[in-house]
């Protein structure tokens, strides 16, 4: 139980029973749980939200307890990579621009827009299924971390600070992964193979893009991607509640 703690307490601001080390590679695998748990807690947010508010305060509330509960760990993630890799500076000058904590012009630009989709992408929500597209996006970013940890390299060389939870080659890791995929077949075939080609494609597409431009992934380019998979998985979910019943 030490590595899901350590997972749960990385992740998000929840304790676990003690302050536990970090401990590195072994908790890389319940990545996707406390994927689950954030999911589970965002749709419980969501449903208590629809008895007391309007609707656009429903969705703004969502979007405060994503952020809320990882401690915009992600977010601030996701400004640092837009300020570096939209610099159009070379790999050694963005990964400079990405360490430090003040955020640029491309970094507020890129908070806004993601968290401006994610309102939009709730939305676009009714209450057929709608359970499992609020606890699919937290899970499938967070499996999509332990894939970029499988099978990308480390951008830093070893010198970042999540360098020890790298574990090329080691596919065990992956195992958890397949309760998120697994979780949109339960409701149908189409669904299923939907949620498997968008995810598929996204994290393909992603890591193709981090490895061209920096050779590999960085801890900042970890919050962006999930920032931008959780936020991609919520608009997906909004269409496929309409179309793929």
């Amino acid at each position: 139980m030490k590595n899901f703690f350590s997972a749960l307490t990385f992740l998000t601001i929840l304790p676990g029973p003690k302050q536990e080390p970090w401990s590195g590679q072994g908790m890389i695998t319940f990545f996707p749980v406390v994927g689950l748990i954030i999911g589970g807690g965002l749709f419980a947010v969501h449903y208590l939200g629809g008895l007391i508010f309007s609707a656009n305060l429903q969705c703004l509330v969502d979007v405060f307890y994503l952020a809320l509960v990882t401690g915009g760990l992600h977010l601030d993630g996701l400004a640092d990579t837009a300020d570096g890799l939209f610099s159009h500076r070379g790999k050694e000058k963005a990964l400079e621009i990405m360490r430090d904590p003040r955020v640029g012009v491309m970094g507020v630009l890129a908070l806004v827009f993601i968290l401006a989709f994610k309102f939009f992408g709730l939305q676009g929500f009714d209450l057929e299924n709608t359970w499992l597209w609020l606890v699919l996006a937290p899970a499938l970013a967070r499996f999509a971390q332990v894939l970029g940890l499988v099978f990308m390299q480390d951008a830093r060389e070893s010198a970042g600070l999540g360098a020890s939870m790298y574990a090329p080659g080691k596919y065990g890791n992956l195992w958890m992964g397949l309760i998120p995929l697994g979780l949109p077949f339960w409701i149908n075939i189409q669904t299923g193979l939907f949620v498997l080609i968008l995810f598929s494609v996204c994290c393909f597409a992603i890591f193709g893009f981090f490895n061209l431009k920096l050779g590999g992934m960085t801890g900042d380019t970890f919050g962006a991607m999930t920032e931008i998979i959780e936020t991609i998985i919520l608009i997906a979910g909004g269409v496929a509640v309409k179309f793929l019943q």
